[in-house]
């Protein structure tokens, strides 16, 4: 089995994922094959031909003859780059289908996946997560060319995702001190796919490394099952009194059951998927109860 690291790189270095098939080639170079049943030709013709050299006028540029007839043209004042004969084929500009290459990536990364669905430029929701410790959080990836690029989708995601999720990247070459703080701020959990993801001898992609945690330097060990705190009862217990609830009423409101909401009154901890749903209840986020917010719905009586 071996990495892929061409691949993943090529996804950052190919801007708009979209070029003649010979930059794929060259961008992807062993690991071409991967990318290759996902290159679908538009209608465009290219006007970039890749160059094995480096002289300032190079890549080569590509004449249209007609009549099919096309050539990459070595752009150097001395024509040091042979002329190359195209076919309409190679001469038409590729892209890939992100989502086709993907799927496969996620299923082997136990991630239920979905149609991908942009939400910035870059950045898109990809389905579910279906990792024991992360069940049903959403999943995200990240597509950026550069450092500032990246840092701005990180930002606008956790904006955007007041709850945990998992966010996917190809490579870690744009992460950068201030991003991986807010990241472990928010206990958000990364998969690298040019760290974590393998290809076998049959052409199957294989997931070798647990989700990266991310956590502050006081909070070791692995993801707990069962959060809460002071803040939260506080707030659960105004909010039943505020509302002229009994405990049964709300618990069947929280789809949790009576005996689980007692239990975290008195103790101050329960389920993370059943807090989820008292949140939900109060119209909350998860992060909102935990700090001990209120619905601003609630009116509370004025104190005197």
């Amino acid at each position: 089995m071996r990495k892929l690291l061409k691949l993943w790189r090529a996804l950052e270095g190919i801007p708009g994922l979209i070029g003649v098939s010979e930059v794929w080639r060259q961008e992807c170079g062993e690991d071409f094959e991967f990318a290759a049943p996902h290159l679908k030709p538009t209608d465009m013709i290219g006007k970039r031909y890749p160059c094995p050299h480096s002289f300032s006028e190079c890549p080569r540029r590509i004449i249209d003859y007609g009549d099919d007839e096309f050539a990459a043209i070595c752009q150097d004042e001395h024509q040091r780059c042979e002329r190359v004969p195209l076919t309409r084929r190679e001469a038409l500009i590729h892209r890939l289908d992100l989502s086709g290459l993907l799927q496969p990536v996620f299923r082997a990364a136990m991630i239920r996946p979905q149609a991908m669905t942009l939400h910035s430029p870059g950045l898109w929701a990809v389905g579910l997560s279906e990792q024991p410790h992360a069940r049903n959080y959403p999943v995200y990836f990240l597509l950026a060319q550069s450092p500032s690029s990246h840092e701005a989708a990180v930002v606008r995601l956790m904006l955007d995702i007041p709850d945990s999720f998992l966010l996917v990247l190809p490579t870690n070459r744009f992460r950068t001190v201030e991003t991986e703080r807010r990241l472990r701020e928010r206990r958000v959990e990364c998969l690298c796919l040019e760290d974590q993801v393998l290809v076998d001898g049959q052409g199957k992609f294989q997931w070798t490394g647990a989700v990266e945690t991310r956590r502050t330097a006081r909070d070791q060990g692995p993801v707990p099952r069962s959060v809460g705190s002071p803040e939260a009862v506080a707030a659960v217990k105004v909010y039943i009194q505020a509302r002229g609830l009994s405990q049964t009423a709300f618990s069947i409101q929280a789809g949790v059951s009576d005996r689980t909401l007692r239990s975290f009154l008195k103790d101050g901890t329960m389920r993370r998927s059943a807090l989820e749903g008292v949140a939900k209840a109060m119209n909350l986020s998860l992060e909102q109860l935990l700090r001990g917010e209120l619905p601003a719905s609630l009116r509370l009586p004025r104190r005197r």
